[in-house]
């Protein structure tokens, strides 16, 4: 069972899930940011993926995502900082980003990625539902990745 379904189904209430921007403060900070937030008592974390165009975020996530480009951060390296995650964290993670990037990396190639790393679920702000129905479902289904949708 997918760990996003795990925690939703044993933990009715009091569920928190924080996110963070991946490669901020510094680059190789993300796994250690990961770890500390497990020890902590988080049930669930959103790794923000930064993008070089954050239409839909705020000034502080823009400010990260801007650092985190500065400092290095792309999908590439994302997932090879995260290839050993699941052998120190448990608990679920979800990725939150743009489209664009991951379409520059190729959705099925990342669905693959992302499962291969222990990737739970995906927030895409700006992928209409309409397109994820027609285009995305199946692949994102196919390797169980939870895609959480933002209506607006």
């Amino acid at each position: 069972m997918n760990r996003i379904a795990n925690l939703f189904e044993t933990k009715k209430n009091g569920i928190l899930s924080v996110y963070f921007t991946a490669g901020y403060p510094a680059l190789n900070d993300t796994a250690s940011i990961l770890k500390e937030l497990e020890a902590r008592g988080i049930d669930m974390a959103e790794i923000g993926i930064p993008f070089s165009d954050p239409m839909a975020d705020g000034p502080v996530i823009q400010e990260a995502a801007t650092q985190a480009l500065r400092n290095g951060m792309s999908l590439r390296v994302l997932f090879q900082q995260l290839k050993d995650i699941r052998k120190e964290v448990r608990i679920p993670l979800i990725f939150m980003g743009y489209l664009n990037p991951i379409m520059q990396f190729g959705f099925e190639n990342f669905c693959k990625k992302c499962t291969e790393i222990g990737i739970d679920g995906m927030i895409i702000p700006d992928l209409p539902f309409a397109d994820y129905m027609a285009d995305y479902k199946d692949i994102a289904d196919r390797y169980d990745l939870k895609m959480i949708l933002l209506i607006t």
